[in-house]
């Protein structure tokens, strides 16, 4: 058998309701030359049973059965292990896609000797939002392809790239284990070593918005949010990058302080901002106090924190909206 174009690597676990749906948008792609790896991290539902009945039809697809649930960052390093593909992306067991994605993107890729593609992705509570929103103009310029900082603002989720197989090997590209949120660090990683990306400025990647997933939560978890940007920190730090990214990393971090505050169970507020304070430095404080970048909600939060009273009427009333917006969505 010839090398695979893309190998698609997808991670399931407990996702019965949707993985024929997601594994219909992969077999069916319009790039044919494809390996698909399915990693079953130990699913206790009905997962596995259907991830083999498709095997059978598809001699594409590799099942790999974990016997027990170690988390996506183990499943998806597993995966690159494996993957035989020119290029290799990650997607999970509920994502949707575009049946043109890969081949447009395996063709940019291969026209521009790009070691990674990044495109745009559409998020949908429901089958009517998803028609809406993935046809909406997308806000990803190809003009950014070399800008780094830009490139660095654009959300990490590791399932809108296609990455140089071989090039995430070189780099010892890994995701932190036992860690929400992992795709973070290997973001940094991605976008500040490589030197070749190139954009695909669609939407061709639908992120389903579910109570169960793991960015939903509003328990520990989310205090990876605090770890991963440890580690982000960590690599920018013993690669000397850290004074040329460092204003991009500290919006990036305080942006996620202030969102895991706001999100986080009341029981969990004070654990929460110790671990903040205990990474609150002068060049944080320095930054808050400048005209520098960050997210309304983000100076909003602080800004009531220390005391504004008008600050914490608009905070109080952006959350409300947001809370009646979602629940309205479901």
């Amino acid at each position: 058998m010839q090398q695979p174009k893309v190998s698609i690597t997808l991670s399931a676990y407990n996702v019965e309701q949707y993985i024929a749906d997601s594994l219909d948008c992969i077999i069916n792609q319009a790039l044919k030359e494809i390996e698909i790896i399915c990693i079953d991290d130990g699913s206790k539902d009905n997962t596995l049973n259907i991830l083999n009945e498709y095997a059978q039809k598809d001699p594409r697809i590799i099942v790999v059965a974990k016997p027990n649930n170690e988390g996506l960052a183990v499943a998806r390093n597993q995966a690159l292990k494996l993957a035989k593909g020119k290029y290799i992306t990650f997607v999970d067991g509920d994502d949707l896609m575009n049946l043109d994605l890969f081949k447009e993107a395996y063709n940019l890729a291969e026209k521009e000797q790009a070691e990674m593609v990044i495109w745009d992705y559409a998020i949908f509570y429901n089958n009517k939002d998803l028609e809406i929103n993935k046809n909406k103009p997308t806000s990803l310029k190809t003009n950014i392809a070399t800008d780094k900082i830009a490139l660095l603002k654009r959300p990490a989720f590791t399932w809108t790239k296609l990455i140089k197989t071989e090039k995430a090997r070189e780099l010892n590209i890994h995701f932190p284990k036992g860690l929400t949120r992992q795709d973070i660090p290997v973001h940094w990683h991605l976008i500040t070593a490589l030197d070749k990306i190139s954009i695909l400025p669609k939407r061709f990647s639908y992120y389903r918005q579910q109570a169960q997933a793991t960015t939903a939560g509003t328990d520990k978890r989310l205090f990876d949010l605090v770890t991963v940007m440890d580690i982000t920190k960590e690599y920018l730090i013993n690669n000397n990058l850290y004074n040329i990214y460092k204003d991009t990393f500290l919006e990036s971090q305080i942006n996620f302080f202030s969102g895991m505050l706001d999100k986080i169970d009341k029981s969990l507020k004070s654990q929460a901002l110790k671990l903040i304070n205990d990474r609150f430095k002068d060049e944080h404080f320095a930054y808050l106090k400048s005209n520098k970048p960050l997210r309304n909600q983000t100076r909003l939060f602080f800004n009531a924190k220390n005391g504004s009273i008008s600050a914490k009427i608009k905070l109080n009333l952006r959350n409300i909206t947001r809370k009646i917006y979602r629940t309205l969505k479901r």
